[in-house]
């Protein structure tokens, strides 16, 4: 989970998902990141947080997509607000396709 209205960390994150990623006892893990509080006004949008934690690209799609047998890690960023209870649902749900 992302504070997306805090740009000053997005660096600190980037480095912890980045680290988490390559880990080799990781490999193969479905990742899901939650970009937190969307209702505060200043809150960075999906595509600049996607692109500030290096995942411009690298995302796998949201819905049902059938990635067996290709290799391919499971990776996508939903925005939520826990407080409004919102977004993370459809985050939870996207990685339950991934899990057996």
């Amino acid at each position: 989970m992302v504070d997306a209205a805090d740009g000053g960390r997005f660096d600190e994150s980037k480095t912890e998902l980045g680290a988490l990623l390559s880990d080799d006892a990781l490999a193969g893990v479905p990742f899901l990141v939650l970009g937190n509080k969307i209702d505060i006004p200043q809150a960075a949008p999906e595509h600049a947080l996607a692109y500030y934690l290096g995942l411009t690209g690298c995302t796998t799609g949201k819905g049902t997509v059938d990635l067996a047998g290709t290799g391919v890690r499971p990776v996508e960023v939903f925005m939520c607000s826990v407080v409004r209870k919102m977004g993370y649902g459809e985050g939870f749900k996207w990685m339950s396709q991934y899990i057996n």
